[in-house]
């Protein structure tokens, strides 16, 4: 026997009719807990900024480690070695052998600089002009840049092909600029690896915060709680405006935790711009992006509710009807 539409059309319709009233009492129930923190002003604000504060360390060394990762790509991350060739060669011959190391292994490029456009250069960077016009002749050399193709913790290759280089007799002396480099790059490790450690850390900080604060709401809600499982609520039923509040915690967290990092970066700006001026480096701090905020927003809203759900999953079954 077929079966009728009415019959066939009840289930689907059974289970919109869930959905809705599923969604209905979940913005009751958000909207309900948002009202509640509002009328105590004081104690949430006072509980996002604490949380906020502890969320600015590692968001403001994130901050530091995507401005130095900005650093590395600016100066190409590439070790080099600057060749200085030797009084009276000629730059025809001095831009031939520029030819002749660019061919050579785990060599990328090699560029000569001029000695009269470096001394030009020098003219304009510094204010030697009118002592520099008083020499008989420029006093600086060919140089010639070899940019290298090898990792900077391979240095045992680098110093090798500069000791083959430093043997042309065109050159007479040679400068490996991986140094800085690698401090670069062990910096940039060491910050990142701090990121992950005190992010940890002050993320377990923000739970024992934040689980005390839902305790003591638990418990304040007490009596509540218990007509509640009395006439037969559920514990997801209970738990329900206590996962809210941790939602709304985390999210007024990190929106406090935004403000103070852009409140710092904007003190810290101007001397690091003042620093890299004197150093002739055009730099200037780079605040949150947007993929930065969402992930930050994203992280707060995860830790309150985790805070919330540890919280009532340990006291909420300490408070049973007698």
């Amino acid at each position: 026997m077929a079966e009728s539409p009415k019959a066939s059309g009840a289930r689907p319709a059974k289970k919109t009719h869930f959905l809705e009233h599923w969604a209905q009492h979940h913005r009751k129930v958000a909207r309900a807990t948002f009202i509640q923190l509002v009328k105590q002003p004081f104690t949430s604000i006072f509980t996002c900024f604490v949380i906020g504060v502890a969320l600015v360390l590692p968001v403001l060394l994130s901050v530091l480690l995507s401005n130095l990762s900005h650093i590395n790509q600016a100066w190409d991350g590439s070790p080099q070695i600057t060749l200085l060739l030797k009084k009276g060669v000629p730059s025809l011959d001095a831009g031939v052998l520029a030819n002749q190391i660019e061919a050579k292994a785990h060599v990328s490029s090699s560029v000569l600089i001029d000695k009269d456009v470096a001394l030009e250069d020098f003219k304009q960077r510094f204010d030697f002009s009118d002592a520099i016009d008083f020499l008989d002749e420029n006093p600086l050399p060919h140089v010639i840049i070899v940019r290298l193709n090898i990792n900077t913790g391979e240095l045992y290759l680098i110093e090798t092909l500069r000791d083959q280089l430093i043997t042309l007799p065109e050159v007479d002396s040679a400068i490996l600029d991986s140094a800085w480099v690698q401090r670069l790059h062990a910096l940039t490790e060491l910050v990142q690896s701090a990121v992950w450690i005190i992010a940890t850390i002050l993320s377990l900080t923000v739970i024992l915060v934040l689980g005390n604060t839902i305790r003591l709401a638990i418990e304040n809600r007490k009596e509540e709680i218990v007509v509640m499982k009395l006439v037969g609520g559920t514990d997801a039923f209970v738990r329900r405006p206590f996962l809210y509040m941790g939602l709304f915690f985390g999210l007024g967290s990190s929106i406090m935790a935004w403000c103070l990092t852009h409140w710092v970066l904007y003190l810290l700006n101007e001397p690091i711009e003042t620093l890299a001026q004197s150093y002739q480096f055009d730099f200037s701090l780079s605040g949150l992006n947007f993929i930065s905020t969402l992930s930050l927003l994203i992280f707060g809203l995860s830790l309150g509710w985790l805070s919330a759900w540890l919280a009532v999953r340990k006291h909420l079954g300490d408070i049973e009807p007698d």
